[in-house]
């Protein structure tokens, strides 16, 4: 949004979708951002992906690896050529690379219509997805939209803002002004195609034990009422 502090969010983006060659299952994946500060967002976004070093994961200058598979990476070139087709754009990337190794360019795909793989599937590799949203309650639509529901990351300033995205958005985790992470003290899971139930905390907990319920009922005849 606006309000947000736009060079902690695009320097948290790249992070976010980057990490782990982008094979991840909290990696960011789409990037909502409003339309007052699209053409900014972007710019600095593109700019900082494009500069992305990548190369041998052993060499610690290294900033984004090989993907895991060649399926996995014919797969993402599968759904980045789908959206272009369908009308998106690649703003940067957007192909394989020609070494060892399964590959793929840092890319920013825009302007993609609703019906791209990049609009509603999940791209899993080094593939950002960008769309611009008129105001907040579009934003939220948008980020609606998917099947997928596992976790979100707000970026506001403004309190009546905030309590609108924790309100209205269909995922199972809700970061504010920070990066999707697994945390042990916080329960993990999602909704809709996410799955259902919850990982770590006392919730997740839960899910690893048999709760037995028990009643117990005054004797027939017994003065009193039933003692559960």
């Amino acid at each position: 949004m606006p309000s947000a502090n736009l060079e902690a969010a695009v320097s948290t983006a790249v992070t976010a979708r980057m990490i782990n060659n982008g094979q991840s299952c909290i990696a960011a994946k789409r990037f909502i951002i409003h339309e007052k500060i699209y053409d900014e967002f972007l710019k600095k976004f593109v700019a900082r992906v494009s500069a992305i070093a990548v190369g041998d994961p052993m060499d610690e200058k290294t900033e984004l690896g090989p993907l895991a598979t060649a399926a996995i990476r014919e797969g993402l070139d599968d759904q980045v050529k789908g959206s272009v087709a369908k009308g998106a754009r690649v703003v940067t990337g957007g192909k394989k690379l020609d070494r060892d190794g399964f590959y793929y360019a840092p890319t920013v795909l825009a302007d993609i219509p609703s019906d791209a793989p990049a609009a509603w599937d999940e791209l899993f590799g080094p593939v950002a997805s960008v769309f611009k949203a008129k105001d907040i309650a579009h934003a939220i639509e948008i980020a609606n939209s998917t099947s997928f529901g596992l976790a979100a990351s707000a970026w506001t300033r403004d309190d009546s803002e905030r309590d609108r995205f924790i309100a209205d958005i269909e995922a199972g985790m809700l970061f504010i002004n920070g990066m999707v992470a697994s945390d042990p003290r916080i329960p993990f899971g999602g909704v809709k195609n996410s799955g259902y139930g919850r990982e770590l905390a006392e919730f997740g907990i839960r899910e690893f034990v048999n709760i037995k319920s028990v009643r117990v009922m005054a004797a027939k005849g017994d003065k009193g009422s039933a003692t559960e």
